[in-house]
């Protein structure tokens, strides 16, 4: 059969394609141009089917190792629905991009270049997304294509496919150039070169550092990311009073910001007196001060000099982390609560047996379960004083006595046998979820 034979078989098969849910590209997050453009082209079914697949790759985008932190805030849901709606189109035999794909790859690689994202690392995304979608893809002409035909149109499909990356491979290596040059030419990158620098312990002047960046680095400082959950008008300006506002309330005199994305924030607060105090209400110290609900905090301890610099920022980080793939609710996260939990999550195996070896049946997925957690958690953090508990959670004495009793009766053994170990295992559970729902 010539080629032409084979694609017009192809786009009939393609025609075919159907989601589960007929409503799924009205669940769509894309850039409504680019649904849009995609339907006409290839029509609903097939457009909807790239949806879903989209979405269905996003949810499992940690098998392929992109959890690194540099890749969370990539909205990976929307990055891969539009990957998804240009590949569709590619298996039509038009191997061009879909005009307002441009839009969403652009707005990925503004978020990459300022984090130190390199090309190749998207160039590797969009070979990873090739082999996901290629396997999808061959899963569904397995199941709904007749035998005969199979091998033929999967052959023209692979190559269809292969045609469609490269020509978005070009695509966004183009706007990697572009942006890189952009950023590279503003003050902001120097600023944030040389604090990558001193970051990563590479030789710098001290003095030379404080000079540019404008700030002390000989003080006690503390350490602070803030991001938002989503991208506003002005996001930028909103992170920087945000960082402004805690640091100077922490008893800072000097903030050094230093914007690492469209939606993300490092900042450090210098005081000469002594280690900086973020208070003691710090879990819900932005919303006290009047922040938007979207924004989130990661907290490091304070340090002192170039080596508290460091660390203080290594422990936002680790707290940054532990918010964006845990289950606390923030707004803040900070190192200083969570430091037990993120050492456990060091080895999440590890942490995994523990847990289910220390809490037995408490550790399942289940609201009776959380509530007894909850409770058993409480009765701890109280030191077992019953009515601060009972007071603490609004309920009764008798039903704090009979939820703790039913714990221990789950476990086979009473609290006090191994206190702190179940007061670890509750507090990792409180932070990151039950073992069975984490995918690490």
């Amino acid at each position: 059969m010539s080629t032409d034979g084979i694609r017009a078989r192809e786009r009939a098969w393609l025609a075919r394609l159907r989601p589960e849910d007929e409503a799924v590209i009205g669940s769509a997050v894309s850039d409504p141009m680019l649904v849009a453009e995609v339907v006409a082209r290839v029509g609903r079914a097939a457009a909807g089917w790239a949806i879903e697949a989209g979405q269905a790759m996003a949810a499992r985008r940690n098998v392929h190792g992109l959890s690194d932190v540099r890749y969370v805030h990539f909205r990976p849901r929307r990055s891969y629905e539009a990957l998804a709606l240009s590949a569709v189109v590619s298996l039509s035999g038009d191997h061009t991009p879909p005009a307002a794909l441009r839009s969403e790859v652009s707005a990925l690689v503004r978020e990459a270049v300022p984090r130190g994202v390199s090309v190749d690392v998207g160039l590797q995304g969009v070979q990873l997304f090739h082999s996901d979608f290629l396997g999808r893809l061959f899963d569904w002409c397995g199941a709904h294509l007749p035998a005969e035909s199979q091998a033929e149109v999967m052959r023209q499909m692979s190559a269809d496919l292969f045609e469609g990356m490269a020509a978005l491979s070009a695509l966004m290596a183009q706007e990697f150039a572009v942006t890189r040059d952009r950023w590279l030419a503003g003050a902001a990158a120097a600023r944030q070169e040389m604090v990558r620098d001193i970051l990563a312990g590479r030789e710098t002047s001290r003095d030379a550092a404080m000079s540019r960046l404008s700030y002390d680095l000989t003080v006690h400082h503390l350490a602070l990311i803030a991001w938002s959950d989503t991208e506003v008008d002005g996001g930028a300006d909103e992170l920087a009073d945000a960082a402004t506002r805690l640091l100077t309330a922490a008893g800072c005199s000097s903030v050094l910001l230093v914007p690492t994305g469209t939606a993300k924030l490092w900042a450090w607060g210098g005081r000469v007196s002594g280690p900086p105090t973020p208070g003691p209400d710090r879990q819900s110290a932005p919303r006290n001060q009047g922040f938007p609900p979207h924004l989130r905090v990661a907290l490091g301890r304070p340090g002192y000099a170039l080596a508290g610099f460091r660390r203080s920022h290594e422990q936002a980080l680790a707290a940054e982390r532990a918010g964006r793939v845990g289950r606390s609710p923030g707004p803040v996260y900070d190192y200083e609560r969570l430091e037990l939990p993120i050492l456990l999550h060091a080895d999440p195996v590890a942490a995994a047996e523990f847990v289910t070896r220390v809490l037995g049946p408490l550790a399942a997925d289940d609201p009776a379960m959380a509530e007894l957690r909850s409770t058993l958690s409480a009765y701890l953090d109280d030191d077992r004083a019953v009515s601060a508990v009972a007071e603490r959670l609004h309920i009764a004495k008798n039903t704090v006595l009979y939820r703790v009793k039913k714990a221990e009766q789950l476990r086979g053994r009473p609290v006090k046998e191994d206190r702190l170990a179940v007061h670890a295992a509750l507090n990792f559970v409180e932070v990151f979820g039950p073992p069975s729902q984490r995918a690490d």
